[in-house]
């Protein structure tokens, strides 16, 4: 097994980490784009849209935790940015909590009135919100 310090990897720069990332992304290999991601990210932590990009990779993996503290890491590092509230919403409905779905994603619709793809999420958010507060029918 190679030992991680002589992974070439380690030796890229930030910039080449994310654009090998996205190129894995792309290519559905979301491991190893969450890798790519967080070794960028360890060298440039200020940089909001690693954790964003990784947070994707999190949400295709399914895995809600992961990708919610992604979003909160972008919430924190570009405030005022629509995409990491509708990160946040699409983590949480992961998490099938669709009251804190709903409001991440209406934060994300008043930063950005015009998104249609948070709108559409606030309205998945809602509908899902009103089902599982439905009485069950026996």
């Amino acid at each position: 097994m190679p030992s991680v310090e002589n992974d070439p990897m380690n030796k890229m720069n930030p910039a080449d980490l994310k654009l090998e990332g996205s190129k894995a992304y792309k290519r559905k290999d979301y491991a190893t784009a969450v890798k790519l991601y967080s070794m960028a990210a360890d060298r440039c932590p200020d940089d909001a849209t690693l954790y964003s990009n990784r947070c994707l990779c999190w949400l295709k993996m399914g895995e809600g935790d992961q990708a919610l503290m992604d979003a909160g890491v972008c919430k924190i590092r570009r405030p005022g940015w629509a995409k990491a509230c509708y990160l946040e919403g699409s983590a949480q409905m992961l998490l099938r909590d669709y009251e804190k779905a709903c409001d991440a994603f209406l934060d994300g619709l008043k930063l950005d009135p015009a998104n249609v793809e948070i709108e559409n999420s606030l309205r998945e958010a809602v509908n899902c919100l009103k089902t599982s507060h439905a009485p069950q029918k026996l």
